[in-house]
């Protein structure tokens, strides 16, 4: 039978009103500005770090071949390395659209979610069932961006941890309420065990965590070994049609 948890990492004492709520509020905002930052920097590196060292390498092979006349051969690396410069504009193309689409302010969160999914599916094996019903409503830019990282963090880490073959992921807008609910058929977890010993960076929930309390919003997990994990988050808004 899954377990469940219901706001992991919450404190058991209240928390004093007005200054020190503001203070860890931010304290909440800075420690997620480090992460993303670490995350770029991590992209940088193996993302592109690596292909911009071995075009370098390549350049010498070239120039060298050149020294000694043997034009084919250095037409023919001269067209790889066009290759891998092409290939370095995607990936960074990717990083920035990562960082915040640009669909997102025309096309709607719904529409990004989609295609952010659809290139999911396509560079691993899995399945992503989505469904919705807020279209193009504008829920608000900090609540999208906000929305759109939390659903890309959780399917990341459905796909690094769960070993899942399906997800599926609802985000149903009901009477000024929105309800996001991610379930996977992955290997899943103990959550009573980790619920004394809530180690976030290991679940890779912290962000998620994090970035839900800023919107005011519940967390809740549901899950047990070889059971998947469903994950929902509850979130009160206002928002304009």
């Amino acid at each position: 039978m899954a377990k469940k948890y219901r706001d992991l990492n919450k404190k058991q004492t209240g928390q004093a009103p007005g200054q020190r709520a503001e203070k860890e509020f931010f304290i909440k905002v800075l420690l997620m500005q480090e992460e993303e930052k670490k995350r770029i920097s991590r992209d940088l590196h193996d993302e592109t770090g690596q292909m911009v060292i071995g075009l370098g390498a390549l350049l010498n092979i070239i120039e060298n071949e050149l020294k000694t006349g043997n034009i084919e051969k250095a037409l023919a690396l001269i067209d790889e390395q066009r290759q891998m410069v092409q290939e370095i504009a995607r990936r960074m193309k990717s990083m920035a659209l990562n960082l915040r689409p640009p669909a997102l302010d025309i096309l709607g969160l719904a529409a990004v979610l989609r295609e952010h999914f659809s290139q999911c599916t396509k560079s691993n094996p899995i399945t992503i069932e989505f469904n919705e019903n807020i279209k193009y409503k504008k829920l608000g830019e900090n609540v999208e961006i906000t929305l759109y990282r939390i659903v890309q963090e959780a399917v990341y880490n459905v796909i690094k941890h769960s070993m899942a073959t399906e997800v599926k992921v609802d985000l149903i807008l009901k009477d000024k309420v929105l309800r996001l609910v991610i379930v996977d058929n992955g290997r899943g977890f103990d959550v009573e065990k980790h619920a004394g010993s809530y180690d976030p960076n290991k679940l890779g929930l912290r962000g998620i965590k994090e970035r839900t309390d800023i919107l005011k919003g519940s967390f809740f997990i549901e899950s047990a070994p070889e059971k998947g994990t469903k994950l929902t988050i509850t979130l009160p808004l206002d928002y304009t049609s």
